[in-house]
């Protein structure tokens, strides 16, 4: 593990004895404040780059305190690090950079900030933003690309819909910096709706654009994030979601390269 004060690059274990138990020493950080955590696999350039802006201990429903307090995405690094564990398996030139607790500025809403310094640090092929949602959302998961034109987060929804074995509804944006969708609907079919949070003043996944990046951020209820208001580990529906996001994004390599 190298650290320079709390910027740390984790090259230690991730899992204890499954999937579902983080090993200490990451859940020592992941818990933390103030925070940026880097994993990573091979080198650039990467194929994907997974980003947790948000992430916070379970528990803990409110980062950003010192600056304008927003909602936390409890526990959102857990699918993310699920995601990355299936990448790094299949070899995939990868990393995944975590925001631990911001006290102070929103991480992926301002340019300067660690956390945007380092998920453009060596080039990649896709940014993939993992964050929370609360359970009052019309849908149980949203993916969207903001305001992002280099995304094509429909085909990315069905990809991704597939790989979950349609046993969730997914809200997919239709088009940049909009809030109409097409709702991938649990079981089979489709319908028309809306996205309650597209990302369209999200600094990251614009800037991705801007560096010709394609950029998706998707978010996740509770349920993909947290079993119990104590407990700082993976849920199924999270194991379930990670592993779908490492196969949509693998799937989407190998499609590029035929």
């Amino acid at each position: 593990m190298i650290s320079t004060m709390n910027n740390i690059r984790y090259e230690g274990e991730i899992w204890a004895s499954s999937l579902k138990e983080y090993d200490a020493a990451i859940l020592e950080l992941l818990t933390s404040k103030d925070c940026l955590i880097v994993l990573s696999h091979g080198d650039p350039p990467y194929k994907a780059v997974l980003g947790v802006p948000h992430q916070a201990a379970v528990g803990e429903p409110y980062i950003c305190e010192r600056g304008k307090k927003r909602s936390s995405d409890e526990n959102a690094a857990s699918f993310a690090l699920v995601a990355f564990s299936l990448l790094k398996e299949h070899d995939m030139p990868c990393k995944l950079v975590i925001m631990a607790h911001s006290t102070g500025e929103d991480p992926n809403k301002v340019l300067s900030s660690p956390y945007c310094s380092e998920i453009f640090q060596g080039a990649t092929e896709l940014l993939f933003e993992c964050h929370g949602a609360s359970n009052d959302r019309d849908h149980n998961l949203e993916l969207s690309a903001g305001r992002n034109e280099r995304s094509n987060p429909i085909e990315f929804g069905r990809s991704l819909h597939c790989s979950l074995q349609h046993c969730y509804d997914l809200a997919v944006q239709e088009k940049p910096g909009e809030h109409a969708a097409l709702v991938l609907l649990k079981g089979q079919g489709e319908k028309n709706g809306r996205l309650q949070n597209p990302g369209t003043g999200t600094t990251s996944l614009i800037e991705a654009d801007n560096r010709g990046i394609p950029a998706l951020h998707l978010e996740a209820k509770p349920k993909f994030r947290k079993i119990d208001v104590n407990k700082n580990i993976v849920s199924s529906d999270g194991l379930v979601l990670g592993q779908a996001i490492a196969q949509t994004i693998l799937r989407r390599q190998a499609t590029k390269q035929e």
